[in-house]
């Protein structure tokens, strides 16, 4: 997809991954870029602003484990400039010790801002098509005991994801619907262990998961860009040491 002109939603854009990756976005000539975060931070706006001044950036409060926050953000968004062309679902925390906060961060939030923001990028409704990118986890493809809870909800984004990618789907919305999956990266999100495994006796677990081998946050934004250009409906992604990979999938079941 050719990103010039288009406006597009970046759910968590203040994240590590998610700054990283709206830094590279404002090098492809966005008419506007939309950061939906909980928290302002004006310094990375104005950062993210220098970098072109033809890119409209605009912040919006969104928190989503509140489902009127989100809608009341995406309407905004929708009466300032009619369409969405491309939505990146990036809140994520790993909470594992809160189960309920953790599920509806980073995986109930995630599904009721794409249910909301779809009719504004369903061809069939009010959109004119578009891609939907959700930040999963290599833990959602395999699973990771020291933080299962994390593990679960990025299995659900992944189950999520491919669902909304079915063919029919596809042809009816010309939403192309994608996911990437970042191995350890170095961000917030990775730096306290000590308070977000799943037991207290997780420990040598957790250890084993922080020490693997890590890659710098700019380097998964690099590839999340990669794939938002790509638009490959159905497609999932490893960004991992530095290497981006295409996942492949393997048929157990079909109706």
């Amino acid at each position: 997809m050719d990103l010039s002109g288009k406006n597009l939603v970046f759910v968590a854009g203040f994240g590590g991954i998610g700054f990283e990756s709206c830094k590279q976005l404002m090098t492809r000539n966005l008419a506007n870029l939309f950061l939906l975060d909980v928290m302002e931070n004006p310094s990375a706006l104005q950062l993210l602003q220098n970098l072109n001044k033809n890119t409209k950036v605009t912040y919006l409060k969104c928190d989503v484990t509140d489902k009127q926050s989100i809608k009341n953000a995406i309407d905004y968004v929708v009466k300032s400039v009619q369409y969405i062309d491309v939505l990146v679902n990036g809140a994520g925390v790993v909470a594992d010790r809160n189960v309920e906060f953790a599920v509806n961060v980073n995986l109930i939030g995630l599904i009721n801002t794409t249910l909301e923001a779809l009719p504004y990028m369903d061809k069939s409704q009010k959109g004119r098509g578009g891609v939907l990118l959700n930040i999963a986890s290599v833990v959602g493809l395999e699973p990771c005991g020291a933080i299962s809870i994390y593990s679960a909800c990025k299995f659900g984004v992944v189950g999520f994801t491919r669902s909304l990618a079915d063919p029919y789907y596809y042809e009816r919305t010309g939403v192309a619907v994608t996911a990437v999956c970042p191995g350890m990266t170095e961000s917030p999100m990775t730096k306290n262990p000590k308070i977000s495994d799943t037991f207290e006796y997780s420990k040598p677990l957790t250890d084993k998961l922080y020490s693997a081998p890590s890659q710098p946050a700019s380097k998964a934004g690099e590839h999340l860009v990669q794939v938002l250009e790509m638009g490959q409906n159905g497609t999932l992604w490893i960004s991992d040491r530095c290497e981006l990979t295409k996942v492949e999938h393997k048929l157990y079941w079909e109706p």
